[in-house]
């Protein structure tokens, strides 16, 4: 555990200085004095100057920043000095702020671009709900999944798995839990033989087992509880569609988990519990563990981390530049308003917001943080 701690800390490390690097370079660019590149959330562990700017490691390693000169400040003689952030033109300024979710964007489309060009341009999608993706051709299946197994029963001493994929019985494909229920009914009382693999369908194996005849009540003849889950198979076939699958793969993850979220989030409003949407909120200690469950459940674990720092970084991108103060998206919406109107926001107030939004952010991730622990020591 503690290397899938270490390897987690170094991918967000890379992530965070990619983010941070898009302001710092573009910053560097329109010749803005940036006074400190900060790795992780204050307090500050060490610092050392580099050229005119500080290179801080803090603290908490959840994140970074670039501090400029001018950002924050409410300093008349900072904000006219022709170096402050602050007198910059609106257009400058919003290429600052958006640099860092620009630069995670870019990766993500890399990372995804170089998985899909390994698996062939196809990818899988469970299918929580309805959807159909962009640019891509789709095919929709079912598969049969052993959500639990009953103690003593053919299937648990046969060493069936939660979890295991039913591929065929005696080499006939299934379709859907009917199929198998129906052909394991038919065989009940003779040998068969199961073909097994993983969800992903990357590990294959054959178990031979007897079906009960008389299973105990409220057991069926291989002792199994099935998940009958939907997938949604995509490929990106013509040559346009390859080249852009990065960008469009994107599209479709952001689209589909926002049309999941939706849901989550109508749920609770009529339920009015927060259980549907905070079950699927992580924070570093959740994410950690899914990384743990990546590298060590996974046969080659290297292309489905490939995919996940790809997610996390395409994540990043959206979170900061949602209107959130103190994020990217916070300050790009108070930019937004003052290209519109011509008017800027008194720079005091604007500090206050952003300050403000810092102390809500560093509140959330503490509360889920503590559900994130409750999760794993349940």
């Amino acid at each position: 555990m503690l290397l899938t701690i270490l390897i987690f800390i170094i991918t967000l490390l890379i992530l965070v200085v990619i983010h941070e690097l898009g302001h710092f370079l573009v910053a560097k660019k329109f010749n803005i004095k940036v006074l400190e590149f900060g790795f992780g959330i204050p307090p500050r562990a060490f610092g050392k100057k580099w050229g005119e700017t500080l290179i801080s490691l803090n603290w908490l390693p959840f994140g970074g920043f670039v501090r400029l000169l001018g950002e924050d400040e409410v300093d008349k003689k900072v904000l006219e000095n022709e170096r402050s952030f602050a007198a910059q033109t609106v257009g400058k300024r919003i290429a600052v702020v958006v640099a860092g979710v620009a630069m995670n964007l870019l990766l993500a489309w890399i990372l995804f671009y170089a998985v899909l060009g390994f698996q062939g341009f196809r990818a899988e999608f469970p299918l929580f709900i309805d959807h159909q993706f962009i640019g891509v051709n789709q095919e929709n299946e079912s598969i049969i999944l052993i959500q639990a197994i009953s103690k003593d029963s053919p299937a648990d001493s046969a060493g069936l798995n939660i979890g295991d994929r039913i591929v065929a019985i005696n080499d006939e494909f299934l379709k859907t839990n009917n199929d198998l229920i129906s052909k394991i009914k038919e065989l009940a009382g003779s040998e068969v033989k199961i073909t097994l693999s993983d969800p992903e369908q990357e590990n294959f194996r054959t178990i031979n087992l007897v079906p009960r005849e008389n299973p105990p009540e409220g057991e069926g003849p291989l002792g199994v509880s099935l998940a009958e889950v939907k997938i949604a198979n995509i490929e990106y076939q013509n040559t346009f569609q390859k080249i852009l699958s990065g960008p469009i793969h994107s599209v479709n993850i952001i689209t589909y988990s926002g049309k999941i979220l939706g849901k989550l989030i109508s749920e609770s409003i009529e339920t009015k519990r927060i259980e549907p949407v905070s079950q699927t909120v992580s924070g570093p200690v959740g994410i950690t563990s899914l990384v743990n469950t990546i590298l060590t459940q996974s046969k080659n674990p290297l292309l489905p981390y490939i995919d996940f720092i790809a997610i996390l970084s395409l994540n990043l991108a959206v979170m900061n530049i949602l209107p959130i103060p103190a994020l990217d998206g916070g300050r790009f919406f108070f930019l937004l308003f003052e290209a519109i109107t011509k008017r800027k926001v008194h720079a005091e107030i604007e500090k206050y917001i952003h300050t403000a939004g810092m102390v809500i952010l560093l509140a959330l991730m503490v509360l889920i943080t503590f559900s994130d622990l409750q999760k794993i020591f349940k």
